[in-house]
């Protein structure tokens, strides 16, 4: 190689990689090789043949997408999501296709470190780096001479590596999304503001809006009187100081408010002692009534007693006259039926002396004759 060719001597390239658009591809990797084997998995499978089907699909989605080059980023989604969908079996929708299966898969290849972090960052970095990024959205390729221009770029390239400078904050990106993290990240601390002077941390504002800070809007003492003016916490003492007049005057009025609604409670409280005696007056008068009432019961309840035992007494001798009448009914048709008897017996007799009788003038009439 010449030293005089300066195309030729043009080897030494930046790799910078956008860290959250390679830790996007690893993750879409990750994801798409846990759906597909929630697709192709029944409740047969074992947690042994799944880890297994993940490592083949693993490496199958790695060929497939290495042989493409010249695209774009959005090109590399779109064969992640269509070798995913070539997964999906007859069965797919039955024994879970839906995203909580599919994070639960997730976990279980995790944890059996089927296909670890170390090895999807490096192809994530592989497809952008050289086959997905044809418009270098994400990657840096820049060529340089020597060593000493590459290290210089490395630190100014755009795609440099940063990580988030705020405390608690562990985000990495390239040094060309460096403001728009700063703009948005959680963790920054930031003015307060409703300006009370204070660095108050970005995810914490509301807290400290609504509770500590000096420079939050609270009611005033003399709110329930009128005053409506929006005032600071650190600002209450000014004013109440300046608008010490318009709450006494607030204060006076109440007042007055008051003692007139005094004025008419207390009248009020006198009108119902007096309906109160009224209507104690009332009541009496109904107490006596009940008495005479429950008097007049009483003597009824009494006339009714005893008509009630005259009556019971008067059922009773009915009851002996029936008695009596029955038994006398029963000696009379006794006595009836006996003399029928007797008359029936002295008829025979009367009857037969008569026979006698006839017999004897026959005697006589024959007698006679001769």
């Amino acid at each position: 190689m010449s030293s005089e060719d300066p195309v030729a001597t043009r080897t030494l390239t930046c790799d910078h990689v956008c860290p959250s658009t390679s830790a996007n591809v690893a993750l879409a990797l990750f994801s798409a090789i846990a759906r597909a084997v929630v697709y192709q998995s029944s409740i047969l499978s074992s947690s042994a043949s799944r880890a297994k089907q993940a490592g083949l699909y693993a490496r199958e989605l790695e060929d497939i997408l290495e042989r493409t080059s010249g695209k774009k980023l959005s090109d590399l989604l779109n064969a992640i999501n269509a070798w995913t969908a070539s997964k999906r079996g007859l069965m797919s929708e039955i024994f879970g296709s839906a995203d909580a299966a599919q994070v639960q898969m997730e976990n279980e290849l995790e944890s059996a470190d089927v296909w670890p972090e170390g090895a999807r960052h490096a192809l994530a970095l592989k497809l952008v780096r050289d086959h997905y990024d044809i418009d270098h959205q994400a990657h840096c390729s820049t060529s340089f001479e020597n060593e000493e221009a590459l290290f210089q770029h490395k630190l100014e390239c755009s795609f440099r590596p940063m990580s988030c400078q705020n405390e608690g904050c562990v985000a990495t990106f390239s040094l060309n999304q460096q403001s728009k993290h700063d703009s948005k990240c959680a963790f920054k601390m930031v003015p307060c503001k409703l300006e009370c002077g204070q660095l108050v941390m970005r995810k914490e504002m509301t807290e400290h809006t609504t509770g500590p800070c000096e420079m939050r809007e609270v009611v005033c003492p003399y709110s329930s009187l009128g005053c409506s003016c929006p005032v600071r916490q650190r600002l209450m003492p000014a004013h109440l100081v300046e608008n010490q007049d318009n709450h006494l005057r607030m204060l006076y009025a109440e007042t007055s408010k008051t003692s007139l609604r005094v004025d008419e409670v207390e009248k009020w409280a006198a009108d119902v002692v007096a309906n109160d005696e009224r209507r104690r007056e009332g009541v009496r008068a109904i107490d006596a009534s009940l008495l005479a009432l429950e008097t007049k019961h009483l003597d009824l309840d009494k006339d009714h007693t005893a008509t009630k035992s005259q009556q019971i007494k008067l059922e009773g001798r009915v009851k002996d006259l029936e008695s009596t009448t029955k038994s006398q009914n029963n000696k009379l048709e006794a006595r009836v039926k006996e003399l029928e008897s007797l008359v029936k017996q002295q008829a025979a007799e009367i009857a037969a002396q008569r026979k006698t009788l006839d017999g004897i003038m026959k005697t006589f009439s024959s007698i006679a004759k001769r």
